[in-house]
């Protein structure tokens, strides 16, 4: 069976859990899935640049703020339709994020990594200071929801077929591009920029071309965002947002579009994991506000960390790898 078929049946496979999960969840667990299902879209953008062309970037919830604050205030402050303001959305990303790109390539390392947070960090200052525009911390309510047009049917189960169909359509594009020129082009540049000049790659339109890639996938899932909960704030835009997708991508193993699914499914879901053992652990006798139950509750960024630290250690390829390993022991 060929490899386009096996990733058809996959994503085929993929559609009709989704199409199960909608109706037999209910509630908060089908909005973490549309939260997992958003963080997916992300992550996925986030590869392009770091996981296939090695472009070190801490700055993706900036594109999904992007893409979010566009399609906002063009339908809420004038009065746009969804059908102009979300392709304006994209097109503004590609274009900010062509922008910023040229600059940015030249730097190497920590650097890169830097200018990348400081851009994460201007904008988002725009966004709680440009009072007039934007809000500032009062952020952007009355977002038109892409779910109005079926008031009968509950948001969350409304949302997660357009969410899932275009988390299928990402995934599907990623791995198209994965065995693709460009794609090749990209994984050779990230593993040895010299020796991909020598065999003619240009290097400098290869990375801007992934990092505007990766700023035009946030931005889609900054405008699913947007028209899904109807009102954003500077802080879903945060730095900690970018270390956060970051995160998700190591744990699920860089370069790998499996990997950015686990990962960004996984620790979209540890959260409420951790308080349901919160809650358990008090149950069994624990006390409530001992240091226990505060760091199964409110303590998951430090889980986060050190999950993350234990990955790099003991599985650099991520969870994707670990399946890899046990698929090929089994065999």
């Amino acid at each position: 069976m060929s490899a386009d078929k096996r990733q058809l049946i996959w994503l085929a496979l993929a559609a009709a859990l989704l199409a199960v999960a909608g109706l037999t969840l209910e509630g908060y667990s089908l909005r973490l899935l549309n939260l997992a299902l958003l963080n997916v879209i992300t992550v996925i953008g986030l590869n392009f640049a770091y996981g296939y062309c090695g472009i070190i970037h801490l700055g993706q919830a900036a594109f999904v703020g992007i893409g979010a604050y566009v399609t906002a205030l063009t339908t809420v402050k004038l009065s746009w339709p969804l059908w102009a303001s979300v392709p304006t959305a994209l097109i503004a990303s590609a274009v900010f994020a062509l922008i910023v790109s040229v600059p940015l390539i030249r730097l190497k390392g920590h650097y890169l990594a830097l200018a990348t947070v400081g851009v994460n960090v201007i904008l988002e200052l725009v966004a709680k200071n440009w009072i007039e525009v934007t809000n500032g911390y009062n952020g952007v309510p009355g977002i038109p929801r892409l779910t109005d047009a079926w008031p009968a049917v509950p948001t969350e189960k409304a949302f997660l077929p357009i969410v899932g169909a275009m988390a299928l359509v990402v995934i599907w594009l990623a791995l198209r591009l994965r065995h693709s020129h460009l794609g090749r082009a990209m994984i050779a540049v990230r593993d040895d920029e010299t020796a991909a000049v020598t065999v003619g790659i240009d290097v400098g339109r290869i990375k801007v071309l992934a990092f505007t890639l990766s700023g035009v996938v946030g931005a889609l899932s900054g405008v699913l965002f947007a028209h899904y909960t109807g009102f954003i704030s500077p802080t879903d835009f945060a730095v900690a947002q970018s270390i956060l997708f970051l995160m998700m991508l190591v744990v699920g193993g860089e370069a790998s579009v499996l990997g950015a699914i686990l990962g960004a499914v996984a620790l979209t879901f540890l959260p409420e994991l951790m308080r349901d053992l919160a809650a358990a652990y008090v149950s069994a006798g624990g006390g409530e506000k001992d240091v226990i139950a505060r760091m199964l509750k409110d303590g998951y960024l430090v889980v986060y960390g050190l999950i993350t630290l234990a990955v790099l250690m003991a599985l650099p390829k991520g969870l994707a790898g670990l399946i890899t390993k046990l698929r090929g022991a089994r065999s």
